[in-house]
């Protein structure tokens, strides 16, 4: 198995086994996949992958890419994060109640979709279907054709195989799926009531051993609809997801080592790194004196703990020689995928390129996909790609020399010997030469000094000529070191550019400047003309990993809670306006009024409110949220109502502010503005309630998510992220655009105009402008659309963690938006940006001007300060 497939770089095996290998892998810019290599005849595996690619739903993993015409054939799907159904059953044991029914209508509606795009899954088990941040997601589509496998796992899972994959087969797979949730692995379905009767009738008919007279996936949707449990919420791992790609990974252990340590870890890593046959960057072990020769005492011992690091995250591993035992099983990034033990020659091992023996105290990165994934280690390759190319020239030669008994013949001279000098003295910034490489270079200057000597009689009559050509040699070449330094530079900064941009566009579009300054390569040109529309950024320099956040409406202030003190930013200015002691307890969640005056801070027992024009926050009053994971509170749009919810527990809470007393009991609401009226979502049932007790039906809610659901400022409108996209709907039901906006995940926001729709999730922000709604007497109505809505705006933003979603609030001309992501980070972005400068480094230099010299420490510390403008 080679280090790569087609684009992608392989990592760690997630599944396997049988006729289908599942391996994590990353696309050359880093982002995480699941690749799978099914050991099947290419025969209907051609059409199955066309089929999976047309699957559209966002309760199944989509199928991005496959490879049928190649060997070994592949398909890549998106990576879902999270547990597997069998790992949270086995772990916490079987599911009961409106879980039941949640797992039973996200499984149908994952079905019902394959279904539709003609495609088929054809091995449904617990294994396939992940407890991901947004509920359960199937994966493994478009792996299977042919006849359908025997699973041979449990008894609840087994059942007598049918003659080829079929959505009745696909049916039969769920009920059997159902079954195993409800009882865990063993089949006890004859031993307690633990499904009731409408879901126990839908498994019954599903496990039919006729296939003609089971429903479809469809039909069982429809039914699990009409059921109340599978509306409320969606069914949530028990436990926070602990499932990081490798990059996210390592970065943790470098940022858990000490400055000592950390300088160390290039050196460390980049020694692992070698070329294959075609010069392409592959892995290579390195024994442990390689990494320690030369050094004192304390760089031995922080190389030690380096190594022992990522050994225990399982980044690096030890190798053995042939015939000795494999290495000890590694940690792998998710309790989901199975322990591997890898020894020599087992698939995935080490790529070529390298004379180096496997031997005993040899140390290796295990996936080369680390390569890719990880960006701070992409960065460090592509600033000493070049150099690294001669070190392992280098490298080779003194170990040969060493092995050869240190013989004369085997000393590098001539050209190969100025190229390592000149590496060695200007061209190396990260990786350190051991003792045995510089005893070889020094071997190497000296025998050429003894054989200068030895010629000097013989040139003495031209020294003037020989010094003229020796002074132009060597600002010659230190004039080429000093180019490929820069070139070198620039690349690197342009790439910690592209890395910055998502969370600090500021700083990165000064180092975008640096690097053009530095040499005007493409990759520095490129990141100077990058088009974005942020513009501003600020950042609670009080931020810890614990830190809670939150936005006003009108974007104006920004609250803080770090280590139980209360502060509040102004965002034009940046300055602390205010500052107060946060409450006793633990608080879970804030939030501000929609006036900017107070701040709501929901306890673990208890509330909170603190105008922050008085000193300190006033007393306890209503409930709190006890259950971990991702919490968030919000104000109703007229200020009267708190409502707080935890996601993973389905626990939520409305407090009427007024009357002091709890509010939609039992019920989940979507407030209008004014406090007028609210959308209570109860299915079919679902209704319009009005101030003052006034009430419709409305049960063309009943498959919407009430989290994803918000008002226009109009009151006439609501706007909803459903799978298929956001839909904007009148009051009545009836869809005010024709199409559907996508993608659709993300908290709702329209601007105060009611002009602009805003959705933000943990990854990026969008914003649309919609279309005007035109009547036949020229004012305007929600129901008529003439326009196409307008994609004005999409952006990355820096991760905000599994338990945050970034916050996006329109400032109140409707001009700009701030978004509140991850560690206090607030951007500013633009709505209706300007034209593209003519000269962009002279646009910088105006509006943002220089990095500064802390600035050039932090981001480019391999150079010394100049300045750009």
């Amino acid at each position: 198995m080679t280090d790569r497939l087609g684009g992608y770089w392989l990592g760690a095996r997630l599944d396997g086994g049988g006729r289908v290998i599942v391996r994590e892998a990353y696309d050359e810019s880093g982002v995480r996949y699941a690749l799978g290599m099914p050991r099947l005849p290419r025969a209907g595996l051609a059409a199955a992958a066309e089929a999976a690619a047309r699957v559209r739903s966002l309760s199944v993993a989509a199928v991005v890419a496959a490879c049928l015409d190649g060997d070994p054939l592949y398909v890549v799907s998106e990576y879902i994060e999270g547990p597997t159904l069998r790992q949270v059953v086995d772990r916490h044991g079987p599911y009961a109640g409106d879980d039941l029914y949640r797992l039973a209508a996200a499984t149908a509606t994952a079905l019902a979709a394959v279904h539709e795009a003609g495609a088929v899954h054809g091995a449904l088990t617990p294994d396939k279907v992940i407890l991901g941040a947004q509920g359960p997601r199937l994966v493994g589509l478009g792996l299977w054709a042919g006849p359908a496998p025997s699973t041979g796992q449990d008894p609840a899972l087994s059942a007598e195989p049918e003659p080829e994959h079929r959505p009745a087969t696909d049916v039969h797979a769920w009920g059997r799926l159902l079954v195993f949730a409800a009882y865990g692995p063993v089949d006890r379905l004859g031993h307690g009531e633990r499904l009731d009767r409408p879901l126990r009738g839908l498994v019954a008919a599903a496990l039919h051993r006729d296939p003609e007279r089971r429903p479809n996936a469809r039909q069982l949707l429809l039914s699990l609809l009409d059921v109340p449990q599978s509306q409320q919420g969606r069914l949530l791992p028990p436990e926070p997801i602990d499932d990081p790609p490798l990059g996210a990974r390592a970065e943790a252990v470098y940022l858990r080592l000490g400055p000592a340590d950390q300088d160390l870890v290039p050196d460390v890593l980049l020694r692992l790194v070698g070329a294959d046959s075609e010069g392409a960057d592959t892995i290579m072990p390195a024994t442990r004196e390689d990494l320690v020769a030369g050094r004192d005492a304390d760089e031995i011992a922080a190389i030690d703990r380096v190594l022992e690091a990522y050994k225990k995250e399982g980044l690096i591993t030890d190798q053995r020689p042939p015939g000795e035992p494999a290495a000890a099983a590694r940690r792998l990034p998710s309790d989901r995928r199975k322990t591997e033990r890898r020894g020599a020659g087992e698939e995935g091992g080490a790529g070529t390129g390298t004379d180096a023996g496997v031997g005993a105290g040899t140390v290796m990165i295990p996936h080369a996909a680390l390569l890719r994934a990880w960006p701070r280690l992409r960065e460090w390759l592509d600033g000493e790609r070049d150099g690294l190319a001669v070190h392992r020239d280098l490298a080779r030669a003194a170990r040969r020399w060493e092995a050869g008994g240190r013989r004369e013949a085997e000393l590098l001279q001539g050209e190969p010997l100025d190229r390592a000098l000149a590496w060695a003295a200007s061209g190396r910034r990260r990786v350190t030469l051991n003792m045995g490489e510089q005893t070889f270079l020094d071997a190497a200057m000296a025998r050429g000094r003894r054989r200068s000597r030895r010629r000097w009689t013989v040139v003495a009559g031209l020294l003037p000529v020989v010094l003229l050509l020796g002074l132009w040699q060597t600002f010659s070449q230190r004039n080429d070191a000093d180019g490929r330094l820069e070139r070198a530079m620039a690349k690197v900064a342009a790439s910690r550019a592209e890395t910055l941009r998502p969370a600090d566009p500021v700083t990165a579009r000064k180092l975008s400047l640096a690097a053009w300054r530095l040499a005007p390569i493409p990759e520095a040109r490129r990141a100077l003309a990058a088009a974005d529309a942020a513009v501003a950024v600020f950042t609670d320099p009080w931020a810890g990993p614990r830190s809670l956040h939150a936005i006003s409406d009108d974007g104006a202030r920004l609250a803080a809670l770090e280590e139980n003190t209360l502060r509040v930013y102004d965002l034009t200015s940046g300055r602390e306006v205010a500052k107060t002691a946060g409450p006793a307890q633990s608080v879970r969640a804030m939030a501000w009024s929609p006036d900017g005056r107070t701040l709501a801070l929901v306890g673990v027992d208890r509330s909170y409110l603190w105008d922050t024009a008085s000193p300190s926050v006033g007393p306890p009053f209503g409930r709190g949220l006890g259950a971990p994971g991702e919490q968030a509170a919000w104000f109703s749009p007229g200020g009267g109502l708190l409502f707080a919810s935890a996601r993973q527990s389905g626990e939520r809470w409305a407090w009427d502010l007024r009357a002091r007393r709890a509010a939609f009991v039992g019920e989940y609401a979507v407030v209008g503005p004014g406090d007028r009226m609210a959308l209570v979502f109860a299915g079919r049932r679902s209704e319009i309630r009005r101030r003052g007790g006034a009430e419709s039906g409305a049960a063309w809610l009943d498959r919407m998510p009430w989290e994803y659901t918000t008002f226009a400022p109009d009151g006439r409108r609501v706007a909803i992220a459903e799978e298929s996209g956001i839909q904007i709907y009148g009051l009545d039901g009836a869809p005010t655009h024709d199409t559907r906006l996508r993608p659709s995940p993300g908290r709702l926001r329209f601007s105060a105009d009611g002009r602009l729709l805003a959705s933000a999730d943990s990854d990026a922000v969008r914003v649309w402008r919609l279309a005007e709604n035109a009547g036949p007497d020229g004012g305007t109505r929600p129901d008529v659309s003439t326009e196409s809505d307008v994609l004005v705006v999409e952006r990355p933003v820096g991760a905000t963690g599994v338990d945050r979603t970034a916050q996006a609030v329109f400032t109140p001309d409707g001009r700009r938006l701030r978004v509140l992501a991850g560690r206090g980070i607030v951007l500013t972005i633009d709505l209706s940006p300007e034209p593209a400068p003519a000269d962009h480094a002279a646009h910088i230099c105006s509006r943002y001007g220089e990095l500064s010299s802390e600035e050039w420490t932090r981001h480019l510390p391999e150079l010394p300060y100049r300045k750009t403008c």
